[in-house]
């Protein structure tokens, strides 16, 4: 196999590693057991679109020559954009670092502000290191730690079905859940598009980055829909775990995390060491699964914000990556409170389909090699990212709670990508 074949199998382990973080563990199944073969239906669907999305956006940056973040800052004229990507960025790693460590850390310190601080902390020393030492082998250390992540949940997920004993009662329920159909709601349309975006990663500029990396050797199409097709099978795969590690309860368990929203899915997976005490083996397989998907989604996020870091301010990789991983900590104390963990997780959430409506930008505006399907598509695309993020904060203003905080940072964000370019000082180039 020439150089070429490597990479390219490479970066479809990158790709994958990527898009199938925690959410695809514990929220996939959610979803799936909530909203039925409906849900999963629709959910398919918002995938292959994304796909196509993401596909663009790589093939955009890969022939415009550009450094994706130089396409905001010389090409378009919208530095404001990119910023506003990386705030997200940051925000994301803020929470989702502790959540990754707590899988290891959890029952030693456990899961309040200390213990989230002291995780957090632990996982951005590693993330440090890897972006700080490694340079060069960072996409071959984020690749393989993607392998050993899609192997290790291939086999926790066959020893969960074989180990586990279940009764007839709960297997019909959970097999009644997956596969019966729903009436297609507004509510069902953005949880299924949400778990989408999140699921492939838009919003992060991560497309944008892997197409600064290939030349036109590289065949975007088959990278890209090979790993986010890979990511829908760990999902699948999560599902059977998820039911099966919730097998030796009750059918009201399966209805508390199916019913219990975000919050009450984690709950529930928190309590798997208690109800798999008697499968410490199983446990093992499960919390590695968890971290390595933590891992191989936090690795290309937090690379995607350094480049950011080091093209917008000018500043070598060591430098970018201390000004990263420490502003990230500074934001990991402020919402190491669970209550404003939540509030982090939702406002980024809603912040995300705007973002990405950010990151389809020089898909429009840089003419060059764009096609008049394409432009139509990344308007359409455009506007249904609009929709669905006004929805989506629209709805925490409803919740009422710690979620008008989440909707009203997440308006702040977007403003500033939007109409925050006057209030950036000029350089020259």
């Amino acid at each position: 196999m020439d150089q070429t074949g490597k990479w390219t199998l490479y970066l479809i382990a990158l790709v994958a590693g990527f898009t199938t973080g925690i959410g695809t563990i514990g929220l996939f199944p959610q979803m799936w057991l909530e909203y039925g073969v409906t849900g999963l239906v629709l959910h398919l669907v918002f995938l292959a679109i994304l796909t196509y999305v993401a596909i663009i956006e790589a093939e955009k940056v890969m022939k415009s020559g550009y450094h994706f973040a130089e396409l905001y800052r010389k090409v378009t004229k919208r530095p404001a954009m990119i910023l506003t990507i990386l705030v997200v960025i940051m925000m994301f790693l803020s929470y989702y670092t502790a959540n990754t460590m707590l899988v290891f850390l959890g029952p030693v310190v456990g899961t309040g502000f200390a213990g989230r601080l002291i995780a957090a902390f632990t996982m951005l020393s590693i993330v440090y290191v890897i972006l700080t030492r490694a340079k060069e082998k960072t996409f071959l250390i984020m690749a393989g730690g993607a392998l050993f992540f899609i192997l290790a949940i291939t086999v926790t997920a066959v020893a969960f079905k074989l180990t586990i004993p279940s009764t007839a009662a709960f297997l019909a329920l959970a097999k009644h859940m997956v596969t019966s159909g729903h009436g297609i709601t507004l509510e069902m349309l953005k949880d299924t598009a949400s778990r989408a975006i999140y699921g492939i990663g838009l919003g992060f500029a991560f497309y944008l980055m892997l197409g600064s990396f290939m030349n036109e050797r590289f065949n975007s199409k088959l990278i890209i829909s090979t790993g986010i097709l890979i990511q829908v099978i760990m999902g699948f795969l999560s599902t059977v775990i998820v039911i099966y590690g919730l097998a030796p309860t009750s059918p009201d368990r399966l209805i508390k995390f199916v019913y219990g929203g975000n919050e009450g899915a984690i709950n529930v997976m928190k309590d798997l060491p208690t109800i798999l005490s008697a499968h410490p083996l199983l446990l093992g397989l499960f919390a590695l699964s968890v971290f390595m998907a933590g891992l191989t989604s936090i690795l290309p996020t937090a690379e995607v914000g350094l480049q950011i870091m080091e093209s917008s301010f000018r500043i070598g990789r060591n430098k970018a990556a201390l000004y990263l991983t420490g502003i990230v900590a500074v934001l990991a104390i402020v919402d190491a409170p669970p209550s404003a963990a939540e509030m982090a997780l939702n406002a980024v959430s809603a912040a995300l389909f705007f973002t990405a409506i950010l990151e389809l930008y020089p898909v429009l505006m840089v003419k060059k090699g764009t096609s008049s399907l394409e432009s139509a598509f990344a308007w359409v695309m455009i506007a249904i990212f609009a929709g669905g993020g006004l929805y989506a904060i629209v709805d925490l203003f409803r919740k009422g709670g710690i979620y008008i905080g989440s909707a009203i940072l997440a308006v702040i964000v977007v403003l500033f990508g939007f109409f925050g370019d006057s209030l950036i000082p000029k350089k020259e180039e």
